[in-house]
This record gives C-alpha cells, sequence and structure tokens, in this order.
C-alpha cells in the first residue's frame, strides 16, 4: 500500500500513475508539493501452501524452454565412484577440482600458447558450493557445483610470490591445489613443494586460478599485484563439463584418493 500526502491507494493499479508522478517531480525540481511520504510492503511467501492457477498462454510460451533446459540439465556426463565432500586441508572434492583444472588448463596451453606450462592450480573451498555425488554425475550438479560465472585465468609468478600465496593458502587451513605440496604449522606453509622440487624463490611458475581470487577474493591480495596474466576466455563451469563429458565417454569413472598435498604438520 502506499500513502501520498496521506491519501491511502490500497490497489497496485495505481503504481503506473504514482512512478509517472515521480518522474515528473523529479523533472520539475519546482514542483515538492506532492511527494511519497510512506511505502508498505508484505512478503508473499513461494511455498506448497500458495495455490497459483498458470496463465495457459504464459505456460504455452514457457513449457518449451522448461523442457530444453530440463533436458540439458539432466545430461549424465560421468559417473562416480565416491561421493566427493570438500574439506581442509584437503579433500577429495578439492584435490579432484584442482588436478581437473591444472590438467585441462595444460590443454589450453599446449593450443593456445606452445611451450607454456601450468605449474600449479589452486581452486578456493569457498567457491565448491555442493558435493559431487556418488553415481551419475550430471550437468545440473556441475551448476550447484559452481553457480558462479568465473573465468580461467593464468598467472606468472615469481618464486617469492608464490610462496607468499602459499602462506595466504596455509593461513586459511589450506585450500585445493594441485602441483604442490605443503605442510601447516602456525598458519604457515612448512617445506613447500612445486612440481616435486623445493619452491624456488629464484624460478618463476605459472599458475591457474579463477578471476575472482586473481582478483584479491578471499583475501588473496597479493594476487592483484601479479601484472603478467593470461585470460584464455574459459568458464570453470565449462572446463569442469568438458572434461566429465569426456570421461562419460570413455567410460572412466570419478575416482580421488586423498594424497597428502597439504597436511597438519604438528
Amino acid at each position: 500500500m502506499f500513502l501520498i500526502n496521506g491519501i491511502k491507494k490500497s490497489s497496485l493499479r495505481w503504481l503506473p500513475a504514482i512512478t509517472l508522478l515521480l518522474i515528473l517531480v523529479s523533472a520539475f525540481p519546482g514542483c515538492h508539493s506532492l511527494k511519497v511520504s510512506k511505502v508498505e510492503f508484505t512478503n508473499i511467501h513461494l511455498d506448497s501452501t500458495l495455490k497459483v492457477t498458470p496463465d495457459p498462454k504464459m505456460e504455452s510460451i514457457i513449457a518449451p524452454y522448461r523442457e530444453k533446459l530440463s533436458k540439458e540439465m539432466g545430461e549424465v556426463l560421468c559417473n562416480s565412484k565416491v561421493a566427493l565432500f570438500g574439506g581442509r586441508p584437503e579433500s577429495l572434492l578439492t584435490n579432484f577440482c584442482a588436478d581437473l583444472v591444472r590438467m585441462e588448463s595444460d590443454s589450453v596451453c599446449l593450443k593456445k600458447y606452445p611451450g607454456m606450462h601450468i605449474d600449479v592450480a589452486m581452486v578456493n573451498r569457498g567457491g565448491l558450493r555442493v558435493p559431487i555425488p556418488k553415481g551419475e554425475v550430471k550437468v545440473q550438479n556441475m551448476f550447484e557445483l559452481m553457480p558462479f560465472e568465473n573465468e580461467v585465468i593464468f598467472l606468472k609468478m615469481t618464486g617469492k610470490e608464490m610462496r607468499g600465496f602459499i602462506n595466504h593458502m596455509a593461513s586459511r587451513g589450506g585450500e585445493g591445489v594441485s602441483g604442490v605440496r605443503f605442510g601447516i604449522k602456525d598458519d604457515k606453509a612448512l617445506n613447500p613443494e612445486v612440481q616435486g622440487q623445493p619452491l624456488d624463490d629464484a624460478k618463476t611458475y605459472w599458475l591457474v586460478t579463477s578471476d575472482y581470487i586473481a582478483s584479491g577474493g578471499d583475501g588473496s591480495e597479493i594476487l592483484k599485484n601479479i601484472k603478467e596474466r593470461i585470460l584464455p576466455g574459459v568458464r570453470f563451469r565449462d572446463m569442469f563439463i568438458d572434461h566429465l563429458r569426456k570421461l562419460g565417454r570413455k567410460g572412466i569413472a570419478i575416482d580421488v584418493k586423498l594424497d597428502g598435498r597439504v597436511y597438519d604438520a604438528k
């Protein structure tokens, strides 16, 4: 309900007139005799108790799109031998996702950037919203896992910058990583290794992560200063869907184990 100068309007049929009035008042600053003094609203809970009769004409328009979307979301990509749950310092879900991103990113480099190799992949734990289920894994599961439109990005880092970033991940109790191994003690990284070798401050490394993380998301401020970066034009979710679809076509089921890539160093 709306109150305009104390006059109650109890029907939404007045809304267009009110909108026009507000436009006119804004267009002519001298006209201040009328103004909205109060706005009241009521929440309508959309649940099973709300009885709504679908509009046949609207249903006829929506139905084909709903059926198409349902078919696309219901596509079975592959199967998983176990349910993949997330956790820290490492987990089945984060290990699988980080390995997938590093593997697929290397394939992108092979096609677009010959001679370039991805050393480390990082997938933030907070960006993986649900587990991957045991059994059939569908397109819908990937949209639930990653509801955001994050893009893949490659960052060229010095060993010192990589060490700082690994320490950041250690301070958070661990993240989804691939190509790197480290312990966590007193919120700092212990004995970090990249590609099986001790991290070398004098070397340069390529990191793949999301544009969200590369922009400083989840406290990753250190990455905002990395100047050399490449956006290959690939969405995280699309990368996952393509990879899982390839597994399904080959008859390969998801099978992941913990390997101690991130561990508590007591």
